[in-house]
Formats: C-alpha cells, sequence, structure tokens
C-alpha cells in the first residue's frame, strides 16, 4: 500500500518553529507510526481470523515537498508466512493533514479522500479485480485515524465502484465499507452492496443488494447480522451469525420472507432466469430457512422449504397444488434426503393424476429418486414403481399401477346424462418420458369380474340418433341394459396433447336378440383427460404433510441441524 501525493501539516505548533525540528518531529512520530501500523494490521488480520496470512509495512518514505510532506507506504502479504486465504497488492495514495493534539495523540485527515489500487489480489483463491479503483474517505469531514496513548481509534469508509470475480463470473456494483475501530479495539463494519450481478448467459439469480453489519470486540466472537434482497423487492433473506476468530468456527442462520409467485406476485424470470428457462407457468408460495456452520475450511449447511399451492410446468411434466415442507441436508451442492413428502393436486405425465402424496429426494448426482407415488382415483390407486429422473433433462420409464378404480365413479364424473355402471378396473399405465415428451404408451385397464353398463338418455345425442333397424338405434338398444363379462379400457397419448381410449367391452343384454352375445368397440378422444382434471376439486392435503406445513415456523420443529460437509 503505498501513499504518494502531497501531506499538507496543520496544527497548534507556533510558526516560529524552524522547518528542521518540524520535519524531524514528523520523521520520528511516522517511525513509530510505521512499527505500530505493522503490528496492528498484522494482529487485526488475525484477530479476524485469517490465520497464515499476515500483511507487513514493506517499505517507508518520508520526504520534503512543496506541498508539504510525502509519505510513500507498500502493504503487502508477507510471503515467509505460509495460507493462501489473502494475498497482493494494495497501493494508497493522496494527500493527508496531521493535527497535532498534544504529546503522544495526533490526528490524520485526508485531503478529499485517498485514491486506492489493487493489484493481484486474491481472497480464498479467488482473484478479485477493481477496475475502476476505490477510494478511502474520512466520515463527515472528521479524521481518518486518532493516535493516542490510549490506543488508536479509525473511522473510513471505502468507496468500490465495481469489483470483479471473473473466475466465478461474478460482479458487485457500488461497494461501501463503513470502518470504525475504538481506541479499545472495539470494531464495526458496515457493508452496502448496490448489486451482485451473476454474468452467466443465464444467471442463477437476478441481480441481489446486501446490506450487513459486524461487530468484534477484543477476545470476543465477532457478530454479524444483515439482508439480501433481489427481484424487486420480491426476495428478502434475513441472516445472522457469529464468528470465532480464535477457534476458527462460525456459525448463520437465513430466513426468507414468504415468496409469492404468479398472480399478482413476482415473475420467475425476475428472479431466475435458468430457472425460467427450465420451468413456465410458475405460481404459489416458498419459504426457506437456511443453517450454515464452519470449522476451519469445512462448511456444513441445511435448510428447510415451505412449499405452498406450487404450480408449473417442467418439460412435459405439469404440477398443480403442491404442498409440503421439504428438508435439505446441504444447500450446494443442494441434497434432499429420501423420504421427504409433498402433496399435490394434480400431476399430467401424459396421463393426469389427481390428489397424490409423493415420497423422494433428490441427490448429489442431481437426480430426483421417487420412493413411492401414489394417488387416489375414482375410489382407487394409482402407484408408480420406484424411478429416478434428471430435473433438467427427464428421460426414462415410468410405470403406473392402477387398482380398485370405481366405473361407475368414473362415469360420474363424465356427467353424461343417461349413462350409469358398475364394476372395478386394474391396470398398468407406462408413461415414457423422452425428448422433452412424456407418452403414455399402451396403458390398459381391465375389470376383474362381471358388471353393468347403461345408456339411456332421454334425448340421445345426434350421433347417436337413427330410425329403427340402423346400426345407432341397434347400439342404444345394446346399451339399454348391458350385462358385461368383460371390461377392457386403452389408453394411448401425450401430455398435452388428446389423450385417446379403446372402449372393449363383452356382454349380453336380456332383452337385445334374446341376450345374444355382444362385442362392442368404442373410440374416445380426450373425455379422460377432462375426466381427471375434474377431481381437482375434491383434493385435500394429507394430514402427515400438513403437520409438517403448520410447524415449519416452530421453534421446536424440524430444528436446523448441521447438513453435510461442502465439498
Amino acid at each position: 500500500m503505498g501513499w504518494g501525493r502531497g501531506m499538507r501539516m496543520r496544527g497548534r505548533w507556533a510558526t516560529t518553529v524552524t522547518l528542521a525540528i518540524l520535519v524531524a518531529l514528523a520523521v520520528t512520530a511516522f517511525s513509530l507510526l510505521r512499527a505500530r501500523l505493522d503490528e496492528r494490521t498484522t494482529a487485526a488480520l488475525r484477530e479476524a481470523g485469517i490465520e497464515g496470512t499476515v500483511a507487513t509495512i514493506d517499505a517507508l518514505e518520508l520526504t520534503l515537498s512543496p506541498p508539504g510532506l510525502i509519505l510513500a507506504v507498500t502493504l503487502v502479504k508477507d510471503p515467509a508466512v505460509g495460507g493462501d486465504a489473502m494475498g497482493g497488492l494494495i497501493n494508497l495514495s493522496g494527500a493527508l493533514a496531521v493535527d497535532w493534539l498534544g504529546w503522544g495523540d495526533l490526528a490524520l485527515t485526508p485531503v478529499g479522500c485517498l485514491t486506492l489500487r489493487v493489484e493481484d489480489v486474491t481472497v480464498a483463491g479467488t482473484p478479485l479485480l477493481a477496475p475502476e479503483g476505490a477510494r478511502l474517505c474520512a466520515v463527515d469531514g472528521g479524521p481518518l485515524l486518532r493516535w493516542s496513548p490510549q490506543g488508536a481509534a479509525l473511522t473510513g469508509a471505502l468507496l468500490v465502484p465495481r469489483i470483479d470475480a471473473p473466475t466465478r463470473q461474478l460482479r458487485a456494483d457500488t461497494v461501501s465499507v463503513g470502518l470504525t475501530q475504538a481506541s479499545n479495539s472495539a470494531v464495526t463494519l458496515d457493508l452496502s452492496v448496490g448489486a451482485i450481478r451473476d454474468g452467466r448467459a443465464l444467471p442463477v439469480v437476478t441481480p441481489l443488494s446486501l446490506v450487513a453489519r459486524a461487530d468484534h470486540s477484543a477476545g470476543e466472537a465477532w457478530r454479524f447480522s444483515g439482508a439480501v434482497t433481489g427481484g424487486h423487492g420480491a426476495l428478502t433473506v434475513d441472516f445472522s451469525g457469529s464468528h470465532d476468530p480464535a477457534a476458527g468456527t462460525g456459525q448463520a442462520e437465513l430466513r426468507g420472507k414468504p415468496l409469492r409467485l404468479g398472480g399478482k406476485g413476482a415473475k420467475l424470470n425476475d428472479l431466475s432466469p435458468l430457472l425460467a428457462s427450465l420451468l413456465t407457468k410458475v405460481s404459489g408460495a416458498l419459504t426457506a430457512r437456511a443453517a450454515l456452520s464452519w470449522k476451519g475450511d469445512a462448511l456444513r449447511s441445511s435448510g428447510k422449504l415451505l412449499i405452498e399451492s406450487l404450480g408449473g410446468v417442467v418439460g412435459p411434466v405439469t404440477v398443480v397444488g403442491l404442498n409440503g415442507a421439504v428438508a435439505l441436508s446441504s444447500l450446494w451442492p443442494p441434497v434432499i434426503p429420501d423420504g421427504q413428502s409433498v402433496a399435490m393436486a394434480l400431476l399430467d405425465v401424459g396421463v393426469p393424476l389427481t390428489d397424490g402424496v409423493i415420497r423422494f429426494g433428490y441427490g448429489r448426482d442431481r437426480r430426483v429418486d421417487v420412493d413411492e407415488a401414489v394417488w387416489r382415483w375414482s375410489g382407487g390407486t394409482v402407484r408408480a414403481d420406484p424411478f429416478e429422473l434428471s430435473p433438467t433433462a427427464p428421460k426414462g420409464l415410468i410405470t403406473l399401477r392402477a387398482q380398485g378404480v370405481d366405473v361407475a365413479k368414473l362415469l360420474e364424473m363424465i356427467q353424461v346424462e343417461g349413462m350409469a355402471a358398475t364394476g372395478v378396473l386394474s391396470g398398468v399405465l407406462p408413461v415414457r418420458i423422452q425428448d422433452g415428451r412424456a407418452r403414455l404408451v399402451g396403458g390398459v385397464f381391465e375389470t376383474s369380474a362381471p358388471g353393468t353398463l347403461r345408456y339411456a338418455p332421454a334425448s340421445p345425442p345426434a350421433g347417436l340418433s337413427g330410425p329403427e333397424g340402423s346400426p345407432t338405434a341397434l347400439l342404444m338398444g345394446a346399451l339399454s341394459d348391458f350385462r358385461y363379462e368383460s371390461l377392457r379400457l386403452s389408453l394411448d397419448g401425450e401430455a398435452g396433447g388428446e389423450l385417446r381410449a379403446g372402449l372393449a367391452v363383452r356382454g349380453t343384454n336380456p332383452t337385445f336378440y334374446d341376450g345374444y352375445p355382444v362385442a362392442l368397440n368404442l373410440t374416445l378422444s380426450g373425455a379422460l383427460d377432462r375426466i381427471l382434471r375434474q377431481s381437482l376439486d375434491a383434493y385435500h392435503i394429507p394430514d402427515a404433510v400438513r403437520e409438517r406445513m403448520t410447524g415449519f415456523d416452530h421453534p421446536g420443529a424440524d430444528h436446523l441441524g448441521v447438513g453435510h460437509k461442502e465439498p
């Protein structure tokens, strides 16, 4: 760190004091200042927990020029001491006024602000650049540094228009750091960042702003708190924590305010362009909590997420009414332990499934592992065999098995005037996900016992009307009181497209041709999709899932503990 340009003197010294005496006193004072600065810089860094990295004053020169005294100082990392937490060179230049306030008591006040230039600075192995430089200013015209027998007091503001971390593709704009150090070594730092920007083509997050304060007293831990905001105010995360420099340990808790999406809430693209490229039609609310702890270089994290009425489309899959409280054992990379449960009103993977519960996890391999998925449907259940999928590139086969589907309840939802039936259906629904599409391929429902099918509307539709003896009249006659021995329903189709259903029944009608055996084959299109969606009206959140949701903010419920160690 080097101080260049002029340095003027002011004070309470008589004008008759010779210049030689003044210079001699200044040289003596700044020789002491160098030793104290060297000592204080090293101690301050160690107290801050930067072990193995020591900053020293490498060179000091004091010369006389027409404006006054010129002081040059260079602050560098001591290469003789190991560690790589911090390194580089900082050059500071500008004019200082010196007030001599009494024996051993002096004050240094910048004339304007001091100019800061950084070279080859790294923090925790990450190179940092300040392409527009920086300024170190006094606060409210007061001294930057006051030295007295009781100790040193420092009050200043570091203003950096821009900081770049090119290897992380991050940039911080309008950075301000206020520093106050009392003579008793108590330190307060006030940090504000106007915008933290992700420089990738598809940013994970849109610009975030940050405000924080940290306090430290000799022999005690640092304590800090602050807030991060983004998404035009829709996203707010408060945080607080502590760090013990002596032990190298610390902890922090983060609490997000409810984030509402869709409708009158935030648009996903205003929060995360990356997620917006994967998810569409997003709505609902999210509330997050997180905990961090560290010791030395080891960082551990955990969290939990409250999901309320979340819906959206990811690739070929549509989700509506997702609810639950999900735990995370690691935040980065995100890891959701197996066994987390959520309820949903609708999952459309080629055939819409309603009123379901899913038990799942998300691993470091970035794949969703579904252990169990069950939906209630028309008096029966649809259950998925265990499966794994990548959310970013879903591909694979999901096998759905239906049992106990009540034909009568299924037809009630059709609301076709004059139609009624009895019987129970079971079957298999294979869903293939590939190339951004979900297709139901060769799904089959069958009855295991005889039943009845009746269709006798007061006013038949135009397509089923005809003169006596016509094919349509014969069909209506057979369906007036049909006793089937077998009923088979085949399903094929694509999510977001038309679902095709084929109905094959075999049986008799006692009043139709003296009970002569009849085989009927009917083709339906799109009806089942509407049928299944109508059952959303009956959706409810299971008690077990609701209990976890209502206990989300309870002090004794699902306490955030230490999660997995970050890599």
